[in-house]
Formats: structure tokens, sequence, C-alpha cells
């Protein structure tokens, strides 16, 4: 696979800027429809975009639905690694998350990237 076959987002922020968890999913699902492979790496408050049903609570007039643009990137193998280290300072440990999400950090990053990814950051 060549190196811009693959997509990181890296998605720092959840409710409280909406747009740029719009976009993160606008560019998610945008890589996916390409053909690419598309990991969102949640940091910081992002960890909270991991939980399940966090994208039906966002919702931004004259927008594209981010629920919608959520079922359309995990139906399309888009995937999720949530920082573990946010998770725990969050609080976050017992949380219940979405599909394709899975707990894991810079190791799994640094997996992912190996042969090289485009990335974004929102």
């Amino acid at each position: 696979m060549a190196s811009d076959d693959k997509v990181l987002i890296n998605l720092s922020h959840a409710d409280r800027d909406p747009e740029n968890v719009l976009t993160a999913y606008l560019c998610g699902v945008e890589a996916l429809r390409a053909g690419k492979q598309a990991v969102m790496f949640l940091t910081m408050d992002g960890v909270f975009a991991g939980r399940k049903g966090f994208a039906d609570t966002i919702d931004i007039d004259d927008a594209p639905s981010v629920a919608d643009l959520h079922r359309e990137y995990v139906d399309s193998g888009g995937r999720f690694l949530v920082c573990p280290v946010c998770v725990k300072t969050r609080k976050l440990q017992d949380a219940t998350w979405t599909d394709n999400a899975e707990v894991a950090g810079f190791p799994a990053v640094y997996a992912y990237t190996a042969d090289g990814a485009l990335v974004f950051n929102y």
C-alpha cells in the first residue's frame, strides 16, 4: 500500500468545538470513499467523540449530519484509536466506546503510520 493510501486524523476536540468534529468526519469519510484506510486518533477532549452515541449529539445548522457521517465512517471500515492517557485523565475508563474503537496510544499510531500516511489535525 502506498504511503498516501493511509489517512490519520487527529481529533482533539469534542462538543465544545463541533465544527472540528464535523470536519474530522468529513475528512475520514472522503478518505474512505477514495479507497484509503482511515484512522481517527482521539486525543485530549477528542476522546469524548469515541463514546458510543456521541455523534448523535452533534448538530450543526446547514451542515451534513455528523451521525450519518459517523455511520458511513464505521460501516466503511474507519477506525478510532482512543488515547489511553487522555481516557484516564478524563475518568473515562468505564466508558462504552463506539464501534471500531479501541483504547490504544502512540505505539498503535506509529505502527499504523510506519510506511507513511497523510495526517490531518482537528
